[in-house]
């Protein structure tokens, strides 16, 4: 008999809708919308079509985007693309790894956040360089914890802003000033391999790989996922209206009941200021890795660490830099399609095995 598991991690299927359209997508969107042909007539109106239609979920006008097949180059491009030799890159301490992998071997400032995960406002110095480009992570896909993104804009005037979207997806609106944007299909339940950067304006911006030719990316995705990505967009902002309530209900429920629970457990942000379906809980004298097996026997699958898989449960530096427990960690992403028997039967399991692990 196969062992059921029910998914609190962060990955979810492709939304069902667009799973159904992608096999007709391929069928259609084969040929080089680039060429001459009928087919590829065909397949570049599909295109467009594809490209619009995201766009207007984004609020960004279609020829602002650029569509990339591997979305682990997003915050690249949105970072590189504005930065010069002499920029001072701006970050925060609980930016992705491949943020600070760019802000390393340069001129950089790291802004510190509060226990809240919250940038800490105070530490942006009023005397920062005209020549200064801040990454802005809009939400944090570790604990959900959303930044003052409009606050923090106003007090750096002069600086570009390179918004990372990845985790936010359409649950945050667009600051009302930006430079460059990267969103990931999957945010979505789009398809894997599909990311988009906005780009506000061309003569600001440059292609950070090396290329030969005026193109700004190579728009390397294929049209079937692009096709896919669209359908997905339409059909889980129509299922967001109704869902983003009852996943923020469901996640005040979690919290509540594993708060009054299970003592010693440090709960990451508040949920007033997530996103709402991103849930972290840290459990002293609980060992994370063990924590996951016990809840993967019961049926349940969630994420733990800086990034969850078998290689790599190394301690959060994003709980590290808030100043909570790093270990014993698990987060809990709540779907569209999770019910509150699930998150019922998650408490129960999260207890138990909580119990256990500190009994040893």
């Amino acid at each position: 008999m196969a062992h059921h598991i029910t998914n609190f991690t962060s990955q979810a299927p492709l939304h069902p809708v667009a799973r159904e359209a992608l096999l007709g997508a391929f069928d259609q969107g084969w040929a080089d919308p680039d060429k001459l042909s009928y087919q590829s007539s065909t397949a570049r109106i599909l295109r467009d079509e594809s490209v619009a239609t995201i766009a207007s979920h984004l609020k960004i006008a279609p020829h602002h985007l650029e569509f990339i097949a591997d979305p682990a180059l997003g915050n690249f491009y949105a970072i590189a693309g504005l930065l010069k030799p002499s920029t001072l890159l701006i970050h925060s301490a609980i930016d992705r790894s491949e943020v600070m992998a760019i802000a390393h071997d340069r001129k950089s400032m790291q802004l510190t956040v509060g226990s809240n995960g919250e940038i800490n406002c105070d530490s942006l110095e009023p005397d920062l360089p005209h020549d200064s480009l801040l990454a802005l992570q809009v939400a944090n896909g570790e604990t959900g914890v959303t930044q003052q993104c409009d606050r923090i804009i106003d007090l750096l005037p002069t600086s570009k802003i390179a918004c990372d979207f990845s985790s936010a997806g359409l649950r945050v609106p667009l600051p009302h000033r930006w430079d460059s944007a990267f969103f990931d299909a999957k945010s979505w339940q789009g398809p894997e391999g599909v990311g988009i950067i906005a780009i506000a304006a061309d003569d600001q911006w440059h292609n950070p790989l090396p290329h030969i030719g005026p193109q700004r990316t190579t728009s390397s995705v294929s049209l079937p996922l692009l096709m896919a990505t669209a359908v997905a967009i339409d059909s889980w902002v129509s299922d967001e209206v109704s869902e983003s309530q009852r996943l923020r209900a469901l996640s005040s429920f979690l919290r509540s009941e594993i708060h009054a629970g299970i003592p010693d457990c440090d709960i990451a942000g508040d949920l007033d200021s997530s996103l709402p379906h991103i849930n972290s809980f840290s459990f002293l004298y609980v060992n994370g890795e063990e924590l996951l097996r016990h809840l993967d026997r019961a049926g349940f699958a969630v994420d733990s660490g800086s990034a969850c898989s078998a290689q790599n449960l190394t301690p959060s530096h994003v709980l590290a830099a808030m100043g909570l427990l790093t270990h014993g960690n698990v987060r809990i992403t709540l779907h569209h399609d999770t019910q509150h028997d699930d998150v019922v039967a998650l408490v129960a399991a999260l207890k138990s095995a909580v119990s256990e692990i500190r009994s040893t």
